[in-house]
């Protein structure tokens, strides 16, 4: 980079500003994201039929705290054998209580309840340490959540206490069997003495007396148990107690703008970082290794029409004044030369890393400016590719470069004059002898354009000729400036042969438009071959805050003043 750098970047891409500015360049995609996903979630739960939710508990204890108030110990397992809690839960959601579920509720009262019921469904928890199964439904009606787990529940109740019943009627038979053969057994061992002496028969009888006394004790307990349920339902469930679980628009919309926010930070980052079109005016001038010499804000028109005669913007003006004075105060064209002293460069080029940068506008634009300060300027379009400059000058003669470098035309002949408008400018006062002040008006200056004619066979190799090498210098002879606008060297050869022809090149760059990997070959370019200086860059289309932001009049001014005392 070059001691003559005048400007300092005030934005640094490592910072936060420039990690988050990609997502604030895009905030409206981000916003738009958020929105499509908001109204997306909300809709499309908005037709989702509502799901509520219902549950009820079955204690397994039950049968047991019967059993304690009818005798202590009659049942020694606490709830009544009927198991582990989580061995009832893996119960209630097999296929086995599902099918007995389903089958009650296709058998029974036909209705919106049992439909909604019939294609909810239920989960059985059961906590550690606990004799309750807590079972909780969903389905798509209040009532048909609280039916589901009534039933779920009204079903293993069913099944365990039928399980029960038939396990005491099988000790009820057990007990009669033993019983009746107890009851044989005294009739063959009666109380009297035995034929033989034998004094065993009275206890015998004795005995089995007792045992069927015990036995009858335990069938009466046993049909005393039949009453008894094992487990039983709590906490019915109702179905004005059943919660309304979804969906809820609403809240769903909420949730999904907030998603889509996240998903259009995302996409804008990813987008960001794929993106190597420039931003900044900082990054303009870091990836050019120049300095910047002027930034033009961003109009529709740069060139305008007043009174039948071409005239940059008003917008563009200031902008245009400072290029021209910063040229106009020169650069250190050969640094090896009488010390590195300053010139004036009076043949400039201007070229830019992409196409639509805006070199061509930039370069007339600045011939008009010049020509209103009262300099005669030559503008040399040696783009025969896509000439615009008769377009924006508004010359309409079908003469002009080519037909200068194949001969055909002389300079003169060729050369087509741009009808400036010349406003009469105060650029002094002298003191006449009689002491009356008189105005000095400084005239006007010109321009003349050499347009690019299109068609030309083969530019690269008509701008190589020799009759180009002179050209410059030959306009510099009768014109104070010569312009050349020509095609971006990235893009074709033609610039090449014209790349030593100039004293200074202007590099032209547009913001959010030219690519940082296109400036970086673009200076790599220009590094390995031999060409004019580069006297720094020229950022296009930049808003007035973005040039507040950066600080340019101010440190413009401050940087011309100390050109001007050093020169």
């Amino acid at each position: 980079m070059r001691p003559g750098r005048i400007l300092t970047p005030m934005n640094d891409n490592n910072s936060a500003s420039a990690i988050f500015a990609p997502l604030w360049r895009r905030k409206w995609l981000i916003l738009a994201v958020g929105i499509v996903a908001a109204v997306g979630s909300y809709l499309y739960y908005r037709r989702e039929p509502p799901k509520y939710s219902a549950s009820t508990e079955v204690y397994l204890g039950n049968g047991a705290e019967e059993l304690s108030h009818v005798s202590s110990g009659s049942s020694g397992k606490k709830g009544g054998g009927v198991g582990a809690p989580s061995t009832q839960a893996a119960l209630i959601n097999s296929s086995i209580i599902k099918e007995a579920v389903q089958h009650k509720l296709k058998k029974g009262k036909k209705g919106a309840s049992a439909r909604a019921a019939l294609k909810g469904k239920y989960k059985a928890k059961a906590p550690q340490k606990s004799e309750f199964i807590t079972i909780a439904g969903e389905a798509r009606s209040a009532r048909g959540a609280a039916l589901l787990v009534n039933t779920v529940a009204q079903e293993y109740a069913k099944r365990q206490n039928e399980r029960y019943r038939r396990s005491q009627l099988n000790a009820i038979a057990l007990a009669r069997r033993q019983a009746r053969q107890a009851e044989a057994e005294g009739l063959e061992h009666p109380t009297s003495k035995a034929k033989g002496g034998k004094k065993g028969g009275k206890k015998s009888g004795a005995s089995a007396a007792l045992t069927a006394a015990t036995l009858q004790n335990r069938i009466n307990q046993l049909e005393s148990n039949l009453t008894i349920s094992q487990v039983a339902q709590v906490d019915v469930a109702k179905a004005k107690a059943s919660k309304l679980t979804g969906p809820h628009p609403k809240s769903n919309a909420i949730f999904g703008f907030v998603v889509g926010l996240l998903l259009g930070a995302l996409a804008a980052y990813t987008l960001g970082l794929m993106d190597r079109r420039m931003r900044l005016l900082g990054a303009i001038e870091a990836a050019f290794e120049t300095e910047l010499l002027t930034a033009l804000p961003a109009v529709k028109r740069p060139i305008v029409r007043r009174d039948e005669h071409p005239a940059p913007a008003k917008s563009m003006r200031e902008a245009l004044w400072r290029l021209q004075s910063t040229l106009q105060v020169g650069a250190p064209v050969d640094p090896g030369h009488n010390g590195g002293s300053r010139a004036i460069p009076r043949v400039i080029l201007f070229v830019s890393a992409d196409p639509g940068d805006g070199k061509s506008t930039l370069a007339a634009a600045l011939a008009l400016a010049q020509s209103e300060a009262g300099e005669r300027v030559a503008l040399v379009e040696a783009d025969f590719r896509r000439p615009v400059q008769g377009r924006l000058l508004g010359v309409h003669g079908q003469q002009g470069l080519a037909d200068v470098l194949t001969g055909r035309l002389t300079i003169e002949e060729a050369m087509q004059e741009v009808a400036v408008l010349h406003p009469g400018a105060t650029v002094g006062a002298t003191q006449a002898p009689g002491g009356a002040a008189t105005t000095v008006l400084e005239p006007g200056g010109s321009v003349s354009v050499l347009v690019g004619t299109p068609g030309v066979a083969n530019p690269p190799a008509l701008l190589a000729r020799e009759t180009m090498a002179e050209l410059p210098r030959t306009l510099a002879e009768h014109h104070d400036f010569v312009l050349l606008d020509a095609p971006g060297p990235l893009q074709v050869s033609d610039a090449m042969p014209l790349l030593g022809l100039a004293d200074g090149i202007v590099v032209v760059a547009r913001l959010r438009h030219t690519r940082s990997t296109s400036a970086a070959r673009l200076m790599q370019l220009l590094k390995r071959t031999p060409s004019a200086p580069v006297l720094g860059v020229v950022a296009n289309g930049v808003s007035a805050a973005e040039i507040r932001k950066y600080g340019v009049s101010e440190q413009y001014r401050r940087g011309l003043r100390q050109r001007l005392l050093g020169q």
